[in-house]
């Protein structure tokens, strides 16, 4: 007669914290994504899904058939900024690319949440535009602000991007207030000063967050 093992219950592991982030254009969201990355977290990039989107002839085809062949560049692909410059001219066209692009993106952004939720990272970092526009901040266990004076922001954007004060200001206009965002906010992060400064706050997020 064979002895059986004793069956033991596998401990059910409980699922990574999400932590989304919220700030102004070019406050630093993508730095801090990164500093968090660095620290074992999984960060979820909703731009560079969208850039995917964008990249997939099913949307491509419909963005030119809404907004036609000058939204492409000379490959056949999508030229972000001249599709920028319709959408933001218009709260029409606005809302046409969103209908077009949002429902898959949005989708893939909450697969790719779940999966990283039940992995072995240390926590999920959301980093999208429209956290809480699009009710994303109930997928998340807090939400981080990153603060930094306008000053500072217009200067990255208008280094990294080449925005002009007045193309942030049609950007931002579609967003709900920086007020509400860190009034919404369980953590601030100042990320003002030095990078040094800013990876300090994010570790003592995360140690506050295990």
């Amino acid at each position: 007669m064979t002895k059986r093992k004793k069956m033991t219950k596998r401990k059910k592991e409980k699922p990574r914290p999400v932590i989304g982030l919220l700030g102004a254009i070019a406050s630093g969201k993508s730095l801090v994504a990164s500093q968090f990355a660095k620290l074992g977290c999984t960060v979820v990039d909703a731009d560079r899904i969208g850039h995917e989107l964008l990249a997939e002839p099913r949307i491509r085809w419909a963005l030119r058939d809404r907004f036609g062949d000058g939204i492409l560049d000379a490959s056949g692909a999508i030229d972000r900024k001249a599709l920028a410059g319709k959408v933001f001219a218009d709260p029409r066209n606005l809302k046409a690319l969103e209908g077009i692009v949002h429902p898959e993106l949005w989708r893939r952004v909450t697969v790719a949440i779940d999966a990283a939720r039940h992995s072995k990272t240390v926590a999920v970092v959301l980093d999208a535009a429209l956290i809480l526009e699009k009710g994303l901040d109930k997928l998340c266990d807090a939400l981080v602000y990153i603060k930094a004076p306008a000053k500072v922001c217009h200067a990255r954007a208008r280094e990294a991007r080449d925005w002009d004060p007045s193309e942030i200001a049609r950007r931002e206009a579609v967003q709900v207030s920086l007020k509400v965002k860190q009034n919404r906010a369980d953590y601030i992060v100042d990320n003002g000063t030095s990078p040094e400064h800013t990876f300090e706050q994010v570790h003592a997020i995360l140690l506050r967050m295990k």
